[in-house]
């Protein structure tokens, strides 16, 4: 059953455990831009949304077997599930082509401006989540993260297409968690989830063939154990974990933990992959990160 929009939702407080593992899950999605990275220099952007997936849906498949889940849409909920994975599948094809355009390091900053359509949609659709003061301030902070768009007139100007690609995939990430929270009410998480990923692998794939063509496919070590990576850790465990956590916790206040997410891209891109950091780079990565921080201080 459907909650009703004039009802608050269920929201707990945050406990210990919880902020742990919220912290947990920002440090492996700030490496997930870096693995993505090493893993578009052999294999082309929706081949690798569509490994990446098929992977992490067998992982989630296997959660939702051992707990004996009804994976069938109920009665409703099919069209629900069709409209989440449209949004689902845009978001990530846009994520996985930008970031084949730009810097893991822009990228990884990009994608964190999702908290912030989050707090900016959570306020017209989750009753209880509503924008304030503070956090309309977290947002014009925030909006300074623009300064990094500098970079491609002063460095590279061919990383424009692909950040711009970025941030709207994270306009759409944002819309992505309010509906999720939405959803999650009234629809079981894993079938969310397996849906939400089995619905979007044939468009995947189908526009890879098409395309991209299969000849561009060339598995290297370094590409399958990044995919690897993206399917198991991220496609897998940080989708279920955040999608568990959404169930009961306000997406935005829990959303303050990300602010670490751009730091620790940022940090791992220079580790793994050399990238520069620019003076708009480092202050673009700060800017985000404060304003997740008072955005959804709590």
């Amino acid at each position: 059953m459907q909650t009703p929009k004039n009802q608050a939702m269920p929201m707990e407080r945050a406990g210990a455990k919880i902020i742990a593992l919220v912290l947990l899950l920002a440090l492996f999605w700030g490496a997930n831009t870096v693995f993505l990275k090493i893993s578009l220099r052999d294999i082309p952007p929706l081949a690798a949304a569509g490994l990446r997936f098929s992977i992490g849906m067998l992982v989630i498949l296997f959660w939702a077997v051992s707990y004996r889940i009804q994976l069938m849409p109920q009665k409703g909920e099919f069209w629900s599930l069709l409209f989440l994975s449209v949004i689902f599948t845009m978001q990530i094809g846009l994520f996985n082509l930008g970031t084949k355009f730009t810097s893991a390091a822009h990228a990884t900053i990009l994608i964190n401006t999702h908290p912030f359509f989050t707090a900016a949609m959570a306020h017209f659709f989750i009753p209880g989540d509503e924008l304030n003061i503070r956090k309309i301030f977290g947002l014009v902070v925030a909006s300074g993260v623009l300064i990094i768009f500098r970079d491609n007139i002063e460095v590279q100007m061919s990383y424009l297409f692909g950040d711009l690609l970025v941030l709207i995939s994270g306009l759409l990430l944002g819309s992505l968690n309010v509906l999720t929270k939405r959803l999650v009410q009234y629809i079981n998480s894993y079938r969310l989830l397996v849906w939400e990923m089995l619905l979007s692998l044939p468009i995947f794939f189908v526009l890879s063939f098409f395309w991209e063509g299969i000849d561009k496919y060339h598995f290297s070590y370094p590409a399958l154990s990044a995919i690897l990576y993206q399917g198991l850790v991220v496609g897998g465990f940080c989708f279920v974990a955040w999608t568990l956590i959404l169930k009961r916790h306000s997406p935005s206040k829990l959303s303050v933990l990300f602010f670490a997410t751009p730091l620790f891209g940022v940090l791992l891109s220079v580790i793994f992959l050399h990238e520069p950091i620019t003076w708009n780079l480092a202050f673009g990565a700060v800017l985000v990160a404060v304003g997740i921080y008072i955005v959804n201080r709590a």
